[in-house]
């Protein structure tokens, strides 16, 4: 391997070491880039971190990100306990604004006033 290539192999390591606590947490991470050299670097790291979990990784572009997913998040137990508890506080936090009464109630001025 030549100097470059060797940089850029330490660079995906440090970046797949960095990706871990949250691929291990919430089974993906996204990431901005600006030029295809940073969007190949990113995925050569999603490699890195497969290897690291000893899981499957994909990696997608979309737009000018790079998301980076366990191919296989929630097949676990805990991971579906997870998964299940954020989607039901999701669903309550949106919900949750339904509950509540209006703050900016319009003031009603009665046509007769009352005697």
């Amino acid at each position: 391997m030549s100097h470059d290539q060797d940089q850029a192999a330490a660079l995906a390591a440090a970046l797949a070491a960095a990706w871990i606590p949250d691929l291990r947490r919430t089974g993906g991470v996204r990431v901005p880039f600006d030029t295809d050299a940073d969007r190949d670097l990113y995925r050569a790291a999603a490699r890195e971190a497969a290897r690291i979990l000893d899981r499957p990784v994909e990696t997608t572009t979309i737009g000018t990100q790079v998301h980076v997913l366990v191919s296989d998040w929630a097949e676990r137990p805990l991971e579906q306990r997870l998964e299940d508890a954020r989607t039901r506080n999701a669903i309550d936090a949106a919900f949750a604004s339904l509950d509540e009464p209006p703050t900016d109630r319009a003031s009603v001025t009665p046509l007769r006033p009352e005697q």
